[in-house]
This record gives structure tokens, C-alpha cells and sequence, in this order.
């Protein structure tokens, strides 16, 4: 992996505008929290000074409980209680692209509301990635971290049997979709890309949703099979994995759960249920929530043609926005 090619401009300029924002709150809360214990010390001298004088003047009428009661009143966490998002810590990295390991934080996107009344928590990352690319890359690459496993960096995916749409063309387009969505909603979006001239590998994808320490990873693809009467939509997600993915199966099957009949309800399409993989590069590579939805078959002639309607794939992509602001919503409580 020494060769790597460069990510899609967009997303490092995405990425590094997360790890600003990350910086700069960190900065904040360390000024804020020595304000508070500035302010804390010079509360508890008053407080002392106050009963050192009651004491030698007895006198004079006593306003030590007085005064220790307003300090009381207001304790420093008050001031400390930024909002916050669920990010699973990531595992150290095993490869030549290290895993940030900055501290999650609240961006400052606000929400503009979504359907139901509902909106994601502040600071909600997910990371899109639209399936394949337009040429594949046969070279192999572990199929987890350290494994003597390998599978083809990235294939080049199937095509429209009625439409002549490649794979890639049309994950690209519900991915713009989707992220659209989310975005207006206020949640703050990373592309693995936008364009179909790329070369990223499915390791890669991974570490760029473990970089932005994604609250969840969407993998879209499309489904092809050798007979032409077989249609539908069904969710993966990854197996639990000891030392891969135990740490974010669970999490990741909650999404899957939620995207599935989502997906449904919105296309009428046939419901093929959940699969849970474990030979799927992109789910052991990844430390965060993640998910799959094959969103129709492009070998079914009928599907193919609904699959490259704007119109359809807008419905898919509200439903997965919908499901992912759903999950975001109850992984935060």
C-alpha cells in the first residue's frame, strides 16, 4: 500500500475541517475549565476571608452562610456540559494510515429538523460511501487487519441489464442523494468520493469513516444475479468478530434493523431480510457503526429501470436518511 493513490479532494477537505473543529473545542474546553477554577479559588477566599472576619469580630453580624449558600448555587459543572455524540474509540490502526484519535465533539451545524418532529444530535457524522468506482482495482489486499486473507482492492460492480447503468454510476447518485438529505438536516456529512475517476480501496474507505469517527458508515451497492427474475432489497451488516468487528456488530445490526424495513416501506420492493457478513473487507477494516444496503438488482430489467429513476432514488435515500437519524437519535438515548 505504499502506492496508495490520493483520496477524493472533498472528503480530506471535509476530514480536515472535522480535526479543525475538534482542535478549537478542545482549546475551548480547556480555557473554559481554567476560567471556572479561577473563579472557584477566588470564591473559596472570599468564603474564608468572610469567616476570618466573623470570627475576630464576633460583634458584627455573621454573613458566612449567606455567602457560602450563593457560592454553592452555582457549581462549575453547570458551565461544563458540552453536548455530546456517540463515537465508538477505534482500534489502533495496522496499517500505513493511521486512525485519528481525537476526542469526538459537537460541530456546530444546527438541524433543521427531520421527518416526525425529529432531529439527529448535534454533531452527528455519518460517512457515505457509493459502492465500486468506474474501474476496479484486481490488486489484494488482508480482508481484516493482519489477515493472510485477501480479496481485489476494489471490483468494478455490475450494470443495468436494461439501462446499461454501471454499478458505480448509480451508487454514486443515491450517495449525493442521501447526503443531500441528511445535510438539510443537519447532520454533518463525509463522501468516501464524488466522481466516478478514483481508485480507492475498500481498506481505505473504512479508515477514512475511522478518521472522521463516524457515528455510522453507509455502504451503498446494488445487487446482480444470474437469473433475471430475481429482485429485491436486503441490509448487511458485519458478523461479530473477535478482534474485528465484537465491538460494533451489535450497534451495526440495530442500524441494519432500522434501514431494512425502511427501505421497504418506501420503494415496495421485495423484502430479502438481513444478512450478516463476515468476508466483507469493508466491515472488518471498520471501527465504527456500519451498514450495507443492496438496494435492488440491476440484473431484474423492471428494477433496473425504477433503480435509475431519480424519482425511486430519492425515496431510497430518504429512507436511509430517515433510519440513520433514527439510530443516531437512540445511540445517543
Amino acid at each position: 500500500m505504499a502506492n496508495r493513490p490520493p483520496r477524493d479532494p472533498s472528503t480530506n477537505e471535509i476530514l480536515e475541517r472535522l480535526h479543525k473543529r475538534r482542535a478549537r473545542r478542545r482549546l475551548l474546553r480547556i480555557g473554559v475549565s481554567v476560567i471556572v477554577g479561577a473563579l472557584f479559588l477566588a470564591a473559596a477566599g472570599l468564603v474564608a476571608a468572610a469567616a476570618f472576619r466573623g470570627a475576630s469580630n464576633p460583634a458584627q453580624p455573621n454573613t458566612v452562610g449567606t455567602t457560602t449558600t450563593s457560592v454553592q448555587a452555582a457549581p462549575s459543572s453547570t458551565t461544563l456540559s458540552p453536548g455530546t455524540t456517540h463515537t465508538l474509540p477505534p482500534r489502533p490502526s495496522t496499517t500505513e494510515d493511521p486512525v485519528t484519535t481525537e476526542p469526538p465533539t459537537t460541530q456546530t451545524t444546527q438541524s433543521s429538523g427531520s421527518p416526525g418532529g425529529t432531529a439527529p444530535p448535534s454533531g452527528s457524522v455519518v460517512v457515505i460511501d457509493p459502492g465500486h468506482q468506474r474501474r476496479g482495482n484486481s490488486a489484494q489486499e488482508p480482508i481484516g487487519p493482519g489477515s493472510s486473507q485477501t480479496k481485489a482492492k476494489v471490483s468494478s460492480g455490475t450494470s443495468g441489464v436494461a439501462t446499461g447503468v454501471p454499478e458505480s454510476e448509480l451508487t454514486l447518485a443515491v450517495g449525493l442523494k442521501l447526503r443531500d438529505v441528511l445535510q438539510s438536516q443537519g447532520v454533518t456529512v463525509v463522501m468516501t468520493r464524488t466522481s466516478q475517476d478514483v481508485d480507492i480501496s475498500n481498506v481505505q474507505r473504512a479508515q477514512i469513516a475511522n478518521q472522521a469517527h463516524a457515528d455510522l458508515f453507509i455502504r451503498i451497492h446494488a445487487d446482480g444475479s444470474d437469473s433475471s427474475a430475481t429482485r429485491g432489497i436486503h441490509v448487511l451488516y458485519p458478523a461479530s468478530i473477535k478482534g474485528w468487528t465484537d465491538d460494533i456488530a451489535a450497534p451495526s445490526a440495530q442500524a441494519a434493523r432500522m434501514a431494512q424495513p425502511a427501505l421497504v416501506a418506501a420503494t415496495g420492493a421485495k423484502d430479502r431480510g438481513l444478512d450478516a457478513r463476515d468476508d466483507m473487507t469493508g466491515f472488518n477494516w471498520s471501527d465504527v457503526p456500519v451498514i450495507l444496503p443492496e438496494i435492488g438488482f440491476m440484473t431484474n430489467p423492471e428494477e433496473d429501470r425504477l433503480l435509475n429513476d431519480p424519482a425511486y432514488q430519492a425515496k431510497i435515500a430518504q429512507a436511509l436518511a430517515d433510519a440513520a437519524v433514527r439510530f443516531l437519535r437512540e445511540r445517543a438515548g
